[in-house]
This record gives C-alpha cells, sequence and structure tokens, in this order.
C-alpha cells in the first residue's frame, strides 16, 4: 500500500462493483421470476377463458386468483367479493360448508378429485352441483395453481330422478296390472260357472253372447288403465262411454242411451265390478226393456256423490216385462242369472246396495262408498 492509500480505494472498487453485480442479478432474476409468474397467469386466464362451466383458479393458500365468467354468473357474485379472498371466505362464508372444506382439505395433483354437492344456497336456491380441484405445478417451483370447477347438474339430477320415478310409478303399474287381470280372470271364471250352470234356460248362443258383454265391460276399464296410466284414479264416465258404445254396436236396436255423469274418479277393483253391473243391467234392458216397434226407447243413466258415496241410477222408458231374463222378475228372482250376477257384485264386491222401482219403466239405484285402491282379491260369486 503506497503513502497515498491506494491500495484501499482498489479494494473498495471491488466490493462496489461485486455488489452491483449481485444487485443486477437479483434485479435480473425477479424480473424473470415477475415475467414468468405474468407467463402463467396468462397461462391460466386462458385456461379460464376455455372452459364453459364454472371455474377458479386458487393459489397455494387458497385465495382466489382469476374466475371466469360462469362462475360469477352460477352464483350471482361480483369479482370485487371474489378476487384475492380465500376462497372459504367468499361472501360471508357462501362457499363454507362440510363439503367443500372436505374438497379443498386434499392435497392437490394432477388427478382430479371430485365430490357432489346438493344444499340450498343464499341467493340461487337449492342446487346439485359437482366439484373437482385439480393442481397445476408451473415450470417455476414457487407457483403452485389449484383449478376448482364447479358444474351445475340441477337439472340433470331433477331429469334422472324423474325418470327413476317415471320407471318405478311404471314398474308398479305393470305388477297392479298383472294382478288385476289375473282377478279379473277370476271373476270371469266365476261368472261362466255360473252362466254354465244355467244352460238348460239359454241356448248356446245367448252364453256366448252375454260372456261376450262381460268381457267388453271389463275390457273398457283397462282401456282406461292403459290410455291414463293410473291404478287408483279411473274416470268413471270414460269407463262407462266405452262400454256403451260397444253394447250400441252390438245391440243395434234404435235405443238411445243418455249418461248423465259428472267427474267420478274410481280404483280399479270398483270400476271394474260397476262396469259389469252397469253391463248386465243395460244388456237386460236392449234385450226385453221394450216393445220391438216402440217409438221412443230410451236408457238414462245417472251419477253423483254425497261425500265418499257413490250413487248410480240407470233408469228407462219401457215396459215391465214378466219373464225370466228380467233381471227384476218379481214373481221369482232366484231364477234370473242377472238378478243374482247384480246382487252378488253390488253386495259382496262393492259393498253396496241395489234397489229397483217401477214407474213407466224401471229405475235402478245403485249406492256404494268408494274405497282407495289396495291388494284385490276377487270374491267367489254366490253359485246358483
Amino acid at each position: 500500500m503506497d503513502e497515498n492509500g491506494s491500495g484501499i480505494d482498489i479494494k473498495y472498487d471491488e466490493d462496489i462493483l461485486r455488489l452491483i453485480n449481485q444487485l443486477k442479478t437479483e434485479i435480473i432474476e425477479r424480473k424473470w421470476a415477475e415475467k414468468k409468474s405474468r407467463d402463467a397467469l396468462d397461462y391460466a386466464e386462458s385456461i379460464i377463458d376455455s372452459v364453459k362451466h364454472p371455474l377458479v383458479v386458487l393459489d397455494e393458500n387458497r385465495k382466489v386468483i382469476s374466475a371466469n365468467l360462469a362462475f360469477y354468473d352460477l352464483f350471482n357474485l361480483t369479482p370485487g367479493m371474489v378476487l384475492g379472498q380465500p376462497f372459504l371466505r367468499i361472501s360471508d362464508g357462501f362457499f363454507n360448508f362440510e363439503e367443500m372444506n372436505r374438497l379443498l382439505s386434499v392435497k392437490p395433483t394432477t388427478e382430479p378429485v371430485v365430490i357432489e354437492i346438493h344444499r340450498n344456497f343464499h341467493l340461487i336456491g337449492r342446487k346439485y352441483l359437482k366439484a373437482a380441484i385439480q393442481g397445476l405445478q408451473y415450470n417455476v417451483k414457487h407457483l403452485n395453481f389449484s383449478f376448482l370447477t364447479i358444474e351445475d347438474i340441477t337439472e340433470q339430477k331433477n331429469t334422472e330422478m324423474q325418470l327413476r320415478k317415471a320407471l318405478e310409478e311404471k314398474s308398479i303399474l305393470v305388477r297392479e296390472v298383472h294382478h288385476r287381470v289375473k282377478n279379473n280372470l277370476q271373476i270371469l271364471l266365476s261368472l261362466l260357472s255360473l252362466q254354465i250352470s244355467s244352460l238348460h234356460d239359454e241356448s248356446p248362443e245367448e252364453v256366448l253372447e252375454e260372456a261376450r258383454t262381460r268381457i267388453m265391460a271389463i275390457a273398457a276399464v283397462h282401456e282406461c288403465i292403459s290410455e291414463d296410466g293410473e291404478v287408483d284414479r279411473l274416470p268413471l264416465q270414460e269407463a262407462i262411454r266405452r262400454l256403451i258404445e260397444g253394447l250400441d254396436a252390438l245391440f243395434d236396436d234404435g235405443v238411445q242411451v243418455s249418461i248423465k255423469v259428472p267427474v267420478i274418479f274410481l280404483s280399479i277393483n270398483q270400476a271394474t265390478i260397476l262396469s259389469l253391473v252397469l253391463n248386465e243391467i243395460v244388456s237386460d234392458i236392449h234385450k226385453a226393456g221394450f216393445e220391438v216397434d216402440a217409438p221412443s226407447k230410451r236408457i238414462i243413466i245417472e251419477g253423483q256423490t254425497t261425500g265418499n258415496e257413490v250413487i248410480i241410477t240407470i233408469s228407462d222408458n219401457g215396459h215391465v216385462k214378466e219373464a225370466p231374463r228380467r233381471l227384476i222378475n218379481r214373481a221369482k228372482p232366484e231364477s234370473s242369472l242377472g238378478y243374482i250376477l247384480v246382487k252378488n257384485l253390488v253386495e259382496q264386491q262393492l259393498k253396496g246396495s241395489w234397489k229397483t222401482r217401477i214407474n213407466k219403466g224401471i229405475t235402478h239405484e245403485i249406492r256404494f262408498n268408494t274405497e282407495v285402491d289396495s291388494a284385490f282379491t276377487a270374491q267367489p260369486l254366490q253359485e246358483i
């Protein structure tokens, strides 16, 4: 070192230069890191913009870095309420519930973790959501992102539930119809057994014709089932209309039938039995209620309800004919198969009453209480 201290100056200059170079290096590295951060954010933004479902980018502390428009629209939130906030604290804990806490507690990996959420949200109502979180590590070690997607699957879930319910109802309907068909076949078997015992009074043609009308009566009810798809609520008026149309076509005798029945729903059990009863009464009127050359032949079917009680009246303007075929054969009613059938069907199956009165023609009055359809077993009809 010389007397002027030049050696100290040289060492000082070297320290300054080393410090300056170190600062330059740090500045360059920081700028490079900032550029990489911007690049990473731009990359994240490009991913966000391409996703149609609500998506949020979270940092490693679960703060919101960015979110797409679909997220704001679905949850009725604004960027000012979301950006920079811990996700679970957004809008006074909008997302702070058990399922979301459980999802965010999972360490993000490149494989998404998915959960389903069903809850009632404050601003948007009850929703079904599918949320998934997936990690993404950019090529800078300290930049770790998580992508949280939230898909609204409410409509899909509601559709699935409706389809499941429809399938269950259809399955129940099929089982019920099979059960009813079995019961109706049992009723037909009983009817045919009764009719076989009366073959000595009727020709084979008459027996077959009566069997045909009884099958028509049951078919009229089942047509209502197939169209409406309900087992326990059958429209009575429609079943009667179908039955009368079939009988009119069969007899083709010019009898005018008027149906004055309000909206009444019956179980399939009661509708089937009542249809068989009406078939017996109306068929009997067609066959024996009028003179062949009568100028005006009319049948009126009326209905009304009083509470749970259903009242059905069938009246005609024909003459009272004392013959075994008439349901009210006063001389010996027990000899009439029709009489036995109506009496048994009304009293045993419908648990109701059947009365007749004579005026210009005959009026039949049937009363019974409606029932809730349930497992039903046909009761055996009384033998003659």
